[in-house]
């Protein structure tokens, strides 16, 4: 059969979704759950690597690891997909975060809001893993290893992907942070660069993460550290997120292990010993992007496609995560209503319930990078009195908490 006599049969479905990364996989799954036919388009064919056993040094882990939420941890739950992750996770049950131009401090326990930890760690590659073994067992759900090219809308979408001529009533951009769904819908975009990168690596300490997660506010931005989960049990593994001026992640990166090291153990106030070993390093910029409409006719976004945040929260996920659970919800009622999944009506229930959530927490993941980066000391001395207070007062760190948490 030639490419012409491909292109010449359109393939007819419910739903398409453009990306097959964890956000878009979890849409896939939890809209063929509802009844949906759905196509996933992803040029890789949705072909995670095999899941291996726990890491058990710096180069075993893998770069990208997510915070998840309570809130995200159910929906992949009710997807099927959380119990294959579970042996990979760590939890922590304590969250401390201080300010290094002061004194301010918080310490957020899950006990404090009676819950046996507050979130937990993992490896995006595992989530994905599960996803994915969960997405090819699912029948309704078709993926297509093929990239986005042209689309038309008239009352459904039509889609040319690579040979493929594909039609639906709803076309999904889950498609990541430089989404061609959105570009092709011509949904604009406001954007800012926040002039930093962010390196991120595995580690080895000589202390115990004991289960906490660490954040640290420098002058030139955050410095996460995020306790993994090792197949010895030593708990001495984490992830960094170190979010730093341009000019001086350039000269970060081009320092030697040993000396990298160093800067590391110091920036963290040694908080957990020396930095014993460290894996292969990766950074990337940091660009706070929100698309100005997240709907078209017959067309969303959902994820990164959406919206990208700054990572000082560890929230990009799980806003993605959240996108997902509504708009599943806004397609279960349509469903109930006998309306087409791109009914204007469901795509403008899902946008109503979501922007304003997304950028309420871009606001304020705003508002903490620009002022603990401040440099004037009646900034410094509130938000370090700011901090102390906060941390004095249990009924404002138990909402905090329970906000964070997704529940």
């Amino acid at each position: 059969m030639s490419a012409a006599d491909v292109l010449s049969e359109t393939r007819v479905f419910d739903i398409v979704v453009v990306g097959g990364g964890l956000v878009g996989a979890a849409t896939a799954i939890g809209a063929a759950r509802l009844g949906y036919r759905v196509a996933v388009l992803d040029p890789t064919g949705c072909q995670a690597k095999k899941s291996g056993p726990l890491g058990s040094d710096v180069k075993s882990f893998d770069l990208r690891v997510s915070a998840l939420t309570r809130a995200s941890q159910r929906l992949l739950d009710s997807l099927g997909c959380w119990e294959p992750v579970v042996p990979f996770i760590q939890h922590y049950v304590q969250m401390d975060v201080w300010d290094a131009e002061g004194s301010g401090r918080i310490h957020f326990s899950a006990s404090e809001v009676f819950e046996d930890d507050l979130g937990c760690i993992v490896e995006n590659s595992r989530v994905l893993s599960s996803l994915y073994s969960e997405l090819v067992h699912t029948d309704n759900i078709e993926v297509i290893p093929a990239s986005l090219e042209s689309l038309q809308v008239n009352g459904s979408v039509s889609i040319v992907a690579e040979g493929h001529h594909i039609t639906a009533s709803l076309l999904i951009g889950a498609d990541g942070a430089l989404s061609r769904t959105r570009q092709l819908l011509s949904l604009p975009t406001r954007e800012w660069d926040y002039g930093q990168e962010a390196i991120v690596a595995t580690i080895q300490t000589e202390q115990s993460h004991e289960s906490v997660a660490r954040q640290r506010f420098l002058q030139s931005g955050p410095l996460a550290l995020l306790p993994l989960h090792d197949r010895e049990g030593s708990d001495k593994y984490c992830s960094i997120v170190w979010s730093v001026d341009q000019e001086r992640c350039r000269e970060l990166y081009d320092l030697d292990d040993d000396s990298f090291k160093e800067q590391l153990a110091q920036a963290s106030e040694w908080v957990l010993g020396k930095v014993v070993n460290i894996g292969p390093r990766a950074k990337f910029p940091l660009i706070q992007r929100h698309a100005k409409h997240y709907i078209a006719s017959n067309s969303l976004l959902v994820g990164d496609a959406a919206h990208t945040i700054h990572p000082l929260a560890g929230q990009g996920v799980n806003l993605g995560f959240q996108d997902v659970r509504v708009l599943l919800e806004e397609l279960e009622r349509a469903k109930s209503r006998r309306l087409k999944p791109g009914e204007t009506e469901v795509l403008k229930r899902y946008q109503r319930r979501r922007q304003p959530e997304n950028l309420a927490m871009m606001a304020a993941m705003e508002s903490f990078k620009r002022g603990f980066t401040s440099t004037n000391p009646v900034v410094s001395w509130l938000r370090n009195e700011g901090m102390n207070r906060v941390n004095a007062l249990l009924p404002v760190k138990k909402a905090i908490i329970r906000q964070a948490m997704g529940l």
